[in-house]
């Protein structure tokens, strides 16, 4: 008997290469019939190569997607920052943001005590490439303002880069900026959130409109990229976003961006709903604060958004009394007008052979809705481990009593692997993309050799698990074996009959 699993019980006709094979029919038809030749070929898109890199990759293994060194991108000469260090936005508490509708990752970071640039940084899956998307503003070293004050300074992430597919924006909260290690700020006072607008990007120019650049002696052109929201806005932007987490989903026709932040370090982040307008035709966003936690614990942490049951799923921090795993709240309960009624749920995670797992600071974490399960990444050495753990929930999709999720340890089924040893940890350099049905993951900063670095970037095929049954599944299982059973008797009755009736005992062909 075949046996199934999960991938294929749960969601049949979601993944392989059947489904992305009609998928690339259906864009290369649109392609050539919108070129009017029909025999004429079309680049291949980001879509398209990174599917053929999985469809040649085994379940359960990992691909490398980039083609050249993160170096290559970096601003050189005059045009760089004075003794400036670019893997810096890499290696210091960083994220990168998806553009799930082009397959490109946009990479921003940098700041604090680390790296002043801040330049955007976009990989191009359609040929493996490191690019850039802009040059770094100037600094004041002695504040971490930009010069001009246009563009946002360089930040810390932590899990807060996230792409916004109906307005086509990056979207950035920052974290800890460059020397002063806190929000957003110019000397007329706090800036931000800010945005970076894809179509404009250009290698060549500063990302903002009044910013002046390094290179004095032949100063670039600001190229109006960043978008600052300060101003257009209601409710009440977060007093911080150091050690934030996001997680976007659409909700009524609007960018959603739900999110993490903590006032004072405590330990306990509220859950925060950004409703985003139409940034291009001048629209306003919203800020609600609409969950609390004190059921769990939480610092530094990454997070993800169960889309078929509406859940915020977050890593959490195991700390004296606090032993969950994870922080789970419910967006259904999202309540803006009274946030308390809309408490966190722990999690607890327990390995397949009923040993503890523990969580930690360093893990990337998102959701796979074809599994229903949200896969981990410890980023350790040699590549580090994948763990798996399906959602479980009750009839209604809740929580419910479901507070122990088992987790399971995926060994890689490929030789190569990201290089992994993460100094600050994974954090939100770990994706999702349901088109895809992998994971994409940006490796860590490392010396290729003398002046050459790299940050590569890899696709994770998620291992098709098999799923336990539950009771009511083998009940159901041994009733189909009992009708089997019956039906193979009644066939055997029928073909003796059949024997008997035919001379010299030929059997017939069925």
């Amino acid at each position: 008997m075949t046996k199934l699993n999960r991938r294929q019980i749960f969601k049949p006709s979601s993944r392989g290469s059947r489904i992305r094979s009609k998928r690339l029919v259906l864009v290369s038809a649109f392609l050539t019939s919108f070129s009017g030749y029909a025999g004429m070929a079309h680049a291949e898109t980001s879509f398209e190569r990174l599917s053929a890199l999985l469809d040649a990759t085994p379940a359960g293994g990992w691909v490398k997607a980039s083609t050249n060194y993160f170096s290559d991108a970096w601003p050189t000469g005059a045009d760089a920052v004075p003794s400036g260090f670019p893997p810096g936005v890499v290696r210091a508490w960083s994220s990168f943001a998806w553009d799930t509708s082009q397959g490109n990752l946009m990479l921003w970071g940098g700041g604090h005590a680390n790296y002043a640039g801040n330049e955007m940084y976009v990989w191009d899956g359609a040929t493996g490439a490191w690019g850039r998307g802009s040059l770094p503003s100037k600094v004041d070293l002695s504040t971490g303002f930009t010069i001009g004050g246009s563009a946002p300074p360089s930040s810390h992430t932590y899990d807060n880069n996230i792409y916004l597919p109906i307005n086509n924006m990056f979207l950035t909260f920052g974290g800890a900026a460059i020397k002063t290690g806190s929000i957003f700020e110019t000397p007329q006072g706090r800036v931000g959130p800010f945005m970076w607008d894809p179509l404009k990007a250009d290698p060549a120019k500063l990302g903002g409109s009044t910013d002046s650049g390094w290179n004095t002696a032949n100063p670039p052109q600001n190229g109006d990229m960043w978008i600052d929201r300060h101003g257009s806005f209601t409710g009440t932007e977060p007093q911080s976003y150091i050690n934030g987490t996001t997680a976007y989903r659409a909700e009524n026709g609007h960018d959603v961006v739900y999110f993490t932040a903590d006032q004072n370090a405590s330990g306990f982040p509220s859950l925060y709903r950004y409703t985003v307008g139409d940034v291009r035709n001048g629209g306003t966003d919203t800020f609600e604060k609409v969950g609390l936690s004190m059921n769990s614990a939480g610092f530094q942490a990454a997070a993800t958004i169960d889309t078929l049951h509406g859940l915020y799923i977050k890593t959490a921090t195991v700390t004296g009394p606090y032993t969950s795993d994870l922080t789970i709240w419910d967006l259904d309960k999202a309540n803006a007008a009274n946030p308390a009624s809309n408490l966190d749920i722990g999690i607890n995670l327990v390995k397949a052979d009923g040993t503890d797992f523990t969580m930690n600071s360093f893990y990337g974490i998102d959701y796979d809705p074809s599994l229903n399960a949200i896969f981990l990444w410890d980023g350790n050495g040699n590549g580090g481990t994948v763990w798996e753990a399906e959602v479980l929930t009750d009839a209604n999709g809740k929580i419910g009593s479901n507070t122990t999720w088992t987790v399971h340890e995926l060994t890689s089924s490929t030789l190569d692997h990201p290089h992994g040893s993460f100094a600050t940890g994974v954090l939100g350099k770990w994706h999702y993309d349901s088109a895809l049905g992998a994971f994409i993951a940006l490796d860590e900063a490392t010396q290729v050799s003398g002046g050459t670095w790299d940050a590569s970037v890899w696709l994770y095929k998620p291992e098709l698990v098999a799923a336990v049954p539950e009771p009511e599944t083998y009940v159901m299982l041994l009733a189909g074996l009992g009708l089997m059973g019956a039906m193979i008797r009644r066939r055997r009755n029928y073909s003796n009959n059949l024997r008997c009736a035919q001379p010299d005992g030929i059997v017939s062909k069925d």
